[in-house]
């Protein structure tokens, strides 16, 4: 009795784990699904980086427009002196780490200034560059 009873309790025991195919099944299923959930995560996280640049670009701007008005219609030299004056607290760098570039005179906007992000690529004059609404 002892004998049936003891092969009894080793089949339960080697039923009861997973066979390395069900693992690597369960693992390939797992991967799958996070890789969709990934390039999902990915897509958003790019357009959130495009939207935290544009409300930073017309922060800027409106920034410089107040320093404009207080200072007689006398452009800023740059972001350095918006600090200084104390309308930024610190000089921004935008979503990609490069500073955000502040012209005065513009060149797009000849008869005020330019507030530019090069954007995702780094590259000035593409497509994808982020600028202050027209002052």
């Amino acid at each position: 009795m002892k004998v049936a009873e003891n092969c009894r309790k080793a089949r339960r025991a080697k039923d009861a784990g997973m066979t390395m195919l069900e693992i690597m099944i369960v693992l390939a299923i797992i991967g799958l699904v996070m890789s969709v959930v990934g390039v999902g995560v990915w897509q958003q996280w790019k357009k959130a980086q495009i939207k935290i640049g544009q409300v930073a670009v017309n922060e800027i701007a409106q920034k410089t427009i107040q320093y404009m008005t207080d200072n007689n219609n006398e452009c800023p030299k740059g972001l350095d002196d918006l600090v200084a004056q104390k309308y930024l607290p610190a000089k921004k760098k935008d979503p990609w780490n490069r500073d955000y570039i502040l012209r005065c005179p513009g060149t797009v906007n000849l008869d005020g200034f330019d507030v530019v992000s090069l954007g995702p690529d780094g590259q000035e004059g593409t497509k994808d560059d982020l600028k202050a609404a027209e002052q």
